[in-house]
């Protein structure tokens, strides 16, 4: 594979783009519960709900099926060809022709913050733990307290994390610094041609300088010049946060409901749907207040 080359002329280094099955065994030494059923990788990501490893990996309708006994629901995107047999759809934020992605395509508000926080922020990749070791606790803290999200971590799980993850080859760190201190940064990973822009962290204190548009654009860039990354996703849409979505929006990143068969038993749709509608609008990507629950 050819070495990546970033835009100043210095050797990027190589993009690790795993393959479904490399991936499941990256997320299983990380403690994740993952299942093989009939050569897919599927793991659990809400109590007795499943779905791909990879969340983007298209599937024949036929295909989709239970992967576990114990399993109540579970859900997977459809390829093209089958995508007319979808009865509910995955709501991601997904850029497209990431071989085409330039900076000048942006909008001029973002270009603007991205002159702005490129004359305050040096940006790197880092494939070593240290600089997050030493001061990415305090990122990350800033980040919480602002916009909490995933599980509360300690300061001693999340140092496992960090020293775990950030020395592995096959996920990508990128770290915007100010004055050589730590300001933010995004940790993401490539899996067959998607590029996955897993979570971004910036101090409260930092984000007046755009870093966040920084972050994102850098990270992109990594996946353009691989050349092997068709899409980006930013994660799943959150209409609980439009100021997310609207900022997304900008970096050409639209939330886009993939067609997807869904499985769910009537009874525990509607329930979900009736207490926790936001969790049920990610899960089947139905619109609670529009539509009845997906069945089995």
């Amino acid at each position: 594979m050819p070495v990546a080359t970033a835009a100043g002329g210095l050797p990027d280094p190589e993009l690790t783009v795993l393959t479904e099955a490399e991936f499941a065994s990256m997320r299983e030494e990380e403690g994740a519960k993952v299942v093989q059923h009939d050569g897919r990788y599927w793991e659990v990501v809400f109590p007795g709900f499943y779905q791909p490893i990879h969340w983007l990996a298209r599937f024949k309708a036929a295909a989709v099926r239970r992967p576990a006994i114990f399993c109540w629901g579970y859900r997977a995107a459809l390829d093209d060809q089958d995508a007319h047999l979808a009865n509910g759809s995955i709501p991601v934020h997904l850029l497209t022709h990431v071989e085409q992605f330039t900076e000048s395509g942006l909008i001029e508000s973002r270009r603007r913050d991205l002159r702005k926080c490129r004359r305050e922020v040096e940006f790197r990749r880092v494939q070593d733990p240290s600089l997050l070791l030493e001061q990415g606790w305090g990122v990350f803290r800033s980040a919480q307290l602002r916009v909490p999200h995933g599980r509360p971590l300690t300061r001693e799980d999340y140092q496992l994390r960090i020293e775990r993850r950030a020395s592995d080859q096959r996920r990508v760190f990128v770290v915007g610094l100010i004055d050589e201190r730590l300001a933010g940064y995004m940790e993401a990973y490539a899996v067959d041609g998607v590029l996955y822009t897993h979570e971004l962290f910036v101090a409260t204190e930092f984000v007046r300088t755009g870093i966040g548009t920084g972050l994102y654009v850098e990270t992109i860039e990594i996946g353009a010049r691989a050349g092997t990354i068709h899409e980006v996703c930013n994660g799943i849409h959150a209409p609980e946060r439009p100021g997310i979505k609207a900022f997304k929006d900008t970096l050409g990143s639209r939330v886009v409901r993939v067609p997807a068969r869904v499985a769910m038993p009537a009874p525990i749709g509607a329930y979900i749907k009736a207490r926790r509608p936001l969790t049920y609008y990610r899960l089947t990507g139905v619109e609670p207040a529009a539509a009845a629950a997906v069945q089995e």
